[in-house]
């Protein structure tokens, strides 16, 4: 199969190698100097459980795996999959205005999903949710999909560019549990759910939007009490104030699936105590913040925001420590 990852970061280049370790055609668009040393010197991966080394190996460029820096390169190839795996800030018109000629009528697209994402009230079962259905909160983005061929995916592993060319997979909690949104994708979900089992994890997924959600109020939940606290995970799991305010932010979000009649599949203790068993971790967006780099925070509040005014409910705690963080990174900039 043909296989395209735009964005070559940490989890991208993971992808990639998955998808090229089980015998599939790999386009793996990257930029900067990442790509650069990718491209001359070959993507170099290392496999990790915490301080256990279980896996390294150094990927070049074949008539398998092409590492490219502009999607208008590609030609006459269709696509089985495309995963978007692109920072939030980098996930906008422009760069779906380029993925939207690759997408053929039966191609299986990954968006991300950190953020609560614009199909979530897509083909949303239960009478009493009628009046939410096919509500679109990102036009912007939405008119770029066919929404019958998305493949939702959450991500729960711990990796980051050590250098640039160099990735490090330090920790995989859950791998890759995947669903399609409607059941016109289920063949293709399926097929990519066995891909990753052959080399890393990826469960089959009873509810995908409690899926969706324990990833994006895990992202950011621990996202803004790590940049407050200026902690990484393992002084997170020793800070007995850091873990409530978690708690607080994870029990205000947990309202959106309580009101929409949806199972919170995972309790708050073991979201916890699963994020934080990845103790040698700085969270991403603590990293970011460190290197001077923009961090993704609004992008996730964002979409808790647009739920609480479409299901008019309060998340006040949230809210405060969301701006008491963005005070703190704007005027560091």
């Amino acid at each position: 199969m043909n296989i395209l990852v735009y964005g070559a970061g940490a989890i991208g280049c993971h992808i990639g190698y998955c998808m090229y370790a089980t015998g599939n055609a790999v386009y793996l668009i990257g930029r900067g100097e990442h790509y650069k040393q990718m491209k001359k010197n070959g993507m170099h991966i290392k496999i990790c459980d915490n301080e256990i080394l279980k896996h390294e190996q150094v990927i070049n460029e074949d008539s398998m795996f092409y590492i490219m820096d502009d999607v208008k390169r590609i030609k006459d190839v269709k696509f089985d999959y495309i995963f978007i795996t692109v920072k939030l800030s980098d996930y906008n018109e422009s760069a779906l205005q380029s993925l939207y000629p690759l997408m053929g009528k039966d191609t299986a697209v990954v968006p991300p999903c950190t953020k609560l994402p614009f199909w979530w009230f897509y083909n949303l079962e239960g009478k009493s949710n009628e009046r939410f259905k096919d509500i679109d909160f990102d036009q912007q983005l939405s008119k770029h999909f066919v929404r019958e061929n998305i493949i939702c995916m959450t991500m729960w592993l711990s990796s980051v560019i050590e250098s640039p060319g160099n990735v490090c997979v330090k920790h995989i909690q859950r791998g890759y549990p995947l669903k399609e949104v409607y059941p016109r994708m289920k063949d293709s979900a399926d097929k990519l759910r066995d891909i990753f089992k052959s080399t890393c994890k990826s469960s089959e997924v009873g509810d995908i939007r409690s899926e969706i959600y324990i990833k994006s109020i895990n992202s950011f939940a621990f996202n803004t009490v790590a940049l407050d606290r200026e902690f990484n995970n393992l002084q997170l799991s020793q800070d007995e104030y850091s873990k409530d305010c978690i708690r607080k932010i994870m029990t205000e979000g947990d309202q959106i699936l309580k009101i929409l009649g949806l199972p919170i599949i995972q309790c708050i203790e073991d979201r916890i105590s699963q994020t934080l068993s990845s103790t040698k971790h700085t969270l991403s967006m603590l990293n970011d913040y460190r290197n001077g780099h923009q961090i993704e925070l609004s992008y996730l509040w964002e979409g808790f925001n647009a739920f609480c005014k479409i299901l008019k409910i309060d998340m006040e705690f949230s809210k405060y420590m969301y701006e008491k963080v963005m005070d703190k990174v704007c005027t560091r900039q």
